[in-house]
C-alpha cells in the first residue's frame, strides 16, 4: 500500500506486514521524519484533492527500509558563508582596504604638506627637517625662508659709560651670540632707558649696519656659538635714566 509523509509530502510503498509491527510508525526515506501511517487512503486522498505534488525524488518502489534510499541532507550554510563567496569576497575586501588604505594616506600626506607649507618659518628651525623642506619646495615651487629665532640670540655682557670725547653723549658696548645650530641675519636691537617707575623715557632700534659700524655688503650672517662685539653711541637720556634694556628683533 502507498503512504504520504505529512512533513515532505512524499508518497511511498510500505508494506501492511511491517505496518503492522512497527505498530503503524514509519519513517520517511526522504526526510528521515517518522510519523503515523495508520490512515495511509485518506492522506492519499487529501493529497490528490488539494492538487499537491508528489516527490520526484522517491518512486513507487522505493520504501522506507530500503538500504538504498538516497536521503537530502539540509544546507544548513548560508550562500554567503560558503567557502567559494569567502573567497571571493576576500579579493573585494583586500582591494578595497587597499584602495581605502591609499585614500587615508593620501588625505594625511595633504594635511602634512599643508601644515608644512603655512608653518615653513617655524619647521625651517629645525636642521633635521630643513633638507626635506628643501625637496618639498622644489616640487611645489615655494621659497624657503632662511632660518631665524631670536630668542636664541643672547646678551652675554653690556656696559655703558659716558663718552669720552662727545658731550651729553654716552657710549654703549655689549657681546651677544647666537645659540641656534643655524646661521641667521643680524637682528635689529632695540635699546630701551627706563625712569626709577619703569617707564621708558627714551629708545631707538639700530641695525646690523649702525652696531657693527661696517658697510652692508659685508654683513653675512651670525654664525652659531660665535661671539660678536657692537658699540653704539647715543644722545645722554638725561638724569631720570636708571636702567636700560636690550631687545632683539
Amino acid at each position: 500500500m502507498q503512504t504520504e509523509c505529512p512533513h515532505c509530502n512524499t508518497v511511498f510503498r510500505v508494506k501492511e506486514s511491517e505496518l503492522e509491527q512497527a505498530d503503524g510508525q514509519v519513517r520517511c526515506g526522504h526526510c528521515l521524519a517518522i510519523f503515523t501511517a495508520d490512515n495511509p487512503y485518506n492522506a492519499i486522498n487529501y493529497q490528490t484533492e488539494n492538487n499537491a505534488v508528489e516527490s520526484p525524488d522517491i518512486n513507487e518502489e522505493e520504501t522506507d527500509s530500503s538500504p538504498d534510499t538516497q536521503h537530502i541532507v539540509a544546507d544548513v550554510i548560508p550562500p554567503e558563508l560558503r567557502a567559494e563567496s569567502r573567497k571571493g569576497k576576500k579579493r573585494f575586501g583586500f582591494i578595497g582596504t587597499l584602495i581605502l588604505t591609499l585614500a587615508i594616506l593620501t588625505g594625511i600626506s595633504a594635511i602634512f604638506l599643508q601644515y608644512a607649507f603655512y608653518n615653513r618659518d617655524k619647521l625651517v628651525k629645525i636642521a633635521e627637517l630643513r633638507p626635506w623642506l628643501n625637496i618639498l619646495c622644489q616640487q611645489t615651487g615655494c621659497t624657503l625662508p632662511p632660518p631665524k629665532d631670536r630668542k636664541l640670540i643672547i646678551l652675554t655682557s653690556k656696559n655703558i659709560f659716558s663718552h669720552p670725547n662727545v658731550e651729553n653723549a654716552l657710549m654703549v658696548s655689549a657681546s651677544i651670540v647666537n645659540q641656534a645650530d643655524f646661521a641667521q641675519d643680524f637682528p635689529v636691537i632695540e635699546l630701551r632707558f627706563e625712569n626709577v617707575r619703569g617707564k621708558t623715557i627714551a629708545g631707538r632700534r639700530f641695525n646690523a649696519v649702525e652696531y657693527l659700524g661696517i658697510p652692508k655688503e659685508q654683513i653675512s650672517k651670525m654664525q652659531p656659538d660665535i661671539s660678536i662685539n657692537i658699540n653704539l653711541e647715543i644722545k645722554d637720556p638725561g638724569s631720570d635714566m636708571v636702567s636700560y634694556e636690550f631687545a632683539f628683533l
